[in-house]
């Protein structure tokens, strides 16, 4: 990496905060270690850069762009450019999910997705979800694949949707890309204050494939040991309700959250 031109281009996406010392507080990073990297007296170490990169929504190999290329990047110019005003044809239900950079740019990253599913008894679902920006909206894709334990069909499904933070809350609205016949709407919140480690909340919508209505407790783990997208790919899939190899801590919410609707109602759960 040119050092001048990684100093350059990180000075040039803080101009977009309110301030370097808030900055790094919200990833943190030791202020003065962070000065060291915009004077291009030091480089970031792997977990720092990935910190940055998450933050601004901007690939790690997009830093050794020469500045003025970084400028006119996609990933970058939007930033640059403000908020979008909403044109007259994209108001109303689209403006939701505009000016949702600056609220979402710390939620940015891979998690894996924890939720009950009664397509096989007694399972837990884990799919692999993506949040990133993409021409100043923050979109989500996400990717469940599922191996039937009785005849060993695979199901696989794809899912695309735009992300808008509202009340405190994190709203994602997806569409099954695959079968182009379901939505699937997502609420979240964070399990203890201030932490992103886990986020929790309820999905629902219509299944895909037996067409009812569906609603089940959710648990996003937020990836920050992310090192491949091959190895988080190889958590993706079903799993038993007791296995020893499901998070811990989603299969705990998870199950405290079902006996907390058992007496109220019986969810149906996400298709897996």
């Amino acid at each position: 990496m040119e050092t001048d031109s990684f100093a350059a281009n990180l000075r040039l996406l803080c101009s977009t905060e309110s301030s370097v010392s808030a900055l790094c507080r919200r990833i943190g990073v030791n202020r003065q270690q962070f000065n060291k990297y915009l004077s291009g007296a030091a480089r970031p170490s792997p977990a720092n850069m990935r910190k940055i990169a998450v933050h601004f929504g901007v690939r790690q190999a997009e830093f050794l762009l020469p500045t003025e290329e970084f400028e006119a990047h996609p990933s970058v110019a939007g930033k640059l450019a403000g908020p979008q005003v909403p044109r007259p044809d994209g108001g109303g239900f689209y403006s939701a999910f505009r000016g949702q950079t600056l609220p979402l740019r710390r939620y940015l990253g891979y998690y894996l997705s924890y939720f009950l599913t009664q397509t096989w008894e007694n399972s837990i679902v884990c799919a692999l979800v993506c949040l990133d920006e993409l021409d100043g909206l923050i979109r989500s894709r996400s990717l469940e694949r599922s191996i039937d334990p009785d005849d060993g069909s695979l199901y696989l499904s794809k899912y695309d949707g735009r992300v808008a933070m509202l009340g405190n809350r994190i709203f994602v609205m997806e569409y099954q890309r695959l079968a182009r016949d379901a939505l699937v709407e997502t609420v979240l919140h964070p399990v203890g204050r201030g932490q992103l480690q886990y986020l929790r909340g309820t999905t629902f919508g219509i299944s895909s494939r037996q067409r009812l209505p569906f609603t089940s407790p959710v648990v996003w783990r937020y990836l920050d040991d992310f090192t491949s997208l091959r190895d988080a790919m190889r958590q993706v899939g079903r799993y038993d309700i007791n296995s020893a190899k499901l998070d811990q801590r989603a299969r705990s919410i998870l199950l405290g959250a079902r006996e907390a609707n058992a007496e109220g109602f019986v969810m149906p759960g996400r298709p897996g």
